[in-house]
């Protein structure tokens, strides 16, 4: 039996969190919530996920931190940023660290599910 994909999910707001869950399609990747950056890297080292999506406010500018780690695990590792707020700083911070999608809260499923699908065709083999 082939384990499903997975997509860690860490500092998200439960809402948020919830439509990410509900987006997943029934064949989609298995979206695991962790509490800490630490487990977000040891993870992505361990566990081989197919996406880390992180939330980020203005009390938690620091996750965005994080992304050069997992780039250095992992360079191909799809990360999506979920925005607490609409801050066009917050976002420019977050791509130039190379993300792979930027979501505002509240996050819409539509979009979720769309960036999911998009995560999964690229990471086809």
């Amino acid at each position: 039996m082939v384990a499903r994909a997975e997509v860690l999910v860490c500092g998200c707001r439960e809402d948020d969190l919830a439509v990410i869950r509900n987006a997943a399609e029934p064949d989609g990747p298995v979206v695991r919530a962790v509490d800490s950056l630490v487990k977000v890297a040891h993870h992505a080292m361990a566990d081989r996920p197919v996406a880390v999506v992180l939330g980020v406010g203005p009390d938690t500018l620091a996750y965005l931190d994080v992304i050069p780690v997992i780039r250095a695990i992992k360079n191909d590792l799809p990360v999506i940023v979920v925005a607490a707020e609409d801050s066009l700083e917050l976002e420019r911070a977050a791509r130039q660290r190379g993300i792979f999608y930027y979501l505002v809260h509240p996050v819409q499923r539509s979009e979720a599910r769309a960036v999911l699908r998009d995560v999964m065709r690229s990471r086809r083999y």
